[in-house]
């Protein structure tokens, strides 16, 4: 949920409305879409100072299109129009996202809300999360989800929350933080954002690369490519019901999501609507042909100079090898040699996965920030 801080001038008339999906961007009913993704870079930079994670307009569509696997809702704040006449994107002050998963953890929910820097402190995010919240519970859920940013880590001086894991440190000043936690809101875990300035140091890199196909042995055999072939499919989708299940998640009411070959290939069809795609490591365990884990970079049209690291997952039959460093090293390898452009790379880890964590310091990244997830039970 986005922070309601901010100017106190006189407010304008606004009202909320839910959104039609439509199918392309220069639909005449696009407009709330394109007002929404001028709302999420505007607090993406209040909140982080950049903008490389809001999402473009092309995305919230794509997404709105593909509800195979989880019914969506956006709504929109739009300030009133004094000649009565039909909003435009510049009306658009706030949204709010509704998602809720279709054939696993159907008692569950994910909301977010963001509000426009200059129009915070007007009730607006308060209607749109009241709005959001009563179209969860309106469709029999129960338990809500809601991720909350704070561009630093707590330091040990200052008041901070603390989740119920007991590990990891929010400001307890965080706006965002504060207004979910006014709405009911626990926090059950804080997860550490990093960012990889690149480029890496191809030295190091190879030699972390190395060290680990050493520990791993001729058993496992990686490979890397622009998109999942569709023979891999079923194996990367065992990757991602794991990710569901074998990361630390500490309290929060959410179990296994099952995902098969066919929800890969719509996961991807969808990546690949948005303008999106992915550069995948898996790793091969030769003898038996599983796929023993994987990694991926996610690529965003019209944003070449940064990356998000996607999931890192090693099956707990196959631990203890390296393997997360070795998939980790050849992706980051190979996004040098195919994007060289790329300046840098942003992940998030729960602050308890400290394997993941060390992995990600030994290459280079660096903290950049912090996210709260946090959880309400009716």
């Amino acid at each position: 949920m986005s922070s309601l801080t901010g100017p106190t001038a006189a407010p304008k008339p606004w009202h909320v409305l839910e959104v039609a999906a439509v199918p392309s961007a220069d639909h005449p009913d696009a407009w709330a879409y394109h007002g929404m993704a001028a709302v999420e870079r505007a607090t993406e930079i209040a909140d982080r100072g950049y903008d490389d994670l809001a999402r473009p307009a092309l995305q919230t569509i794509s997404g709105m299109l593909h509800q195979e696997y989880a019914r969506k809702q956006r709504f929109v704040a739009v300030l009133d129009r004094p000649d009565g006449g039909a909003p435009t994107a510049d009306d658009v002050v706030g949204f709010g996202f509704l998602a809720m998963t279709l054939q696993d953890n159907t008692h569950a929910a994910d909301v977010y809300v963001g509000v426009h820097p200059d129009h915070r402190r007007r009730g607006i995010g308060t209607a749109l999360a009241a709005r959001v919240e009563e179209a969860a519970a309106d469709a029999g859920r129960t338990t809500f989800f809601v991720w909350a940013a704070s561009p630093r880590e707590a330091t040990a001086d200052e008041e901070a929350v603390v989740p119920t894991t007991g590990v990891g440190r929010i400001p307890a000043d965080a706006p965002a933080v504060r207004f979910a936690l006014g709405r009911g809101y626990t926090v059950e875990q804080v997860e550490r954002m990093s960012r990889l300035d690149l480029p890496a140091d191809p030295d190091r890199l190879a030699a972390f690369e190395a060290e680990a196909r050493a520990t791993a042995g001729a058993d496992y055999r990686t490979h890397t490519w622009e998109g999942i072939p569709e023979e891999w499919h079923e194996g990367y989708a065992q990757l991602m019901t794991r990710m569901t299940t074998d990361v630390p998640q500490g309290d929060l009411d959410f179990g296994e999501e099952t995902w098969d070959a066919e929800r890969v290939r719509v996961y991807l069809e969808e990546r690949a609507a948005s303008g999106q795609r992915l550069l995948t490591t898996l790793v091969e365990h030769v003898p038996s042909g599983e796929v023993a884990g994987g990694t991926s970079f996610l690529l965003q049209d019209g944003k070449p100079a940064f990356v998000f690291q996607e999931e890192t997952i090693v099956l707990k039959s196959h631990r203890g090898h390296r393997l997360g460093m070795l998939v980790k090293a050849v992706n980051l390898r190979e996004l040098a040699a195919r994007y060289p452009q790329t300046e840098r790379v942003h992940t998030f880890n729960a602050e308890e996965n400290a394997h993941m964590l060390d992995i990600n310091v030994a290459l280079g990244f660096r903290p950049s920030g912090a996210e709260a997830a946090l959880q309400k039970r009716l």
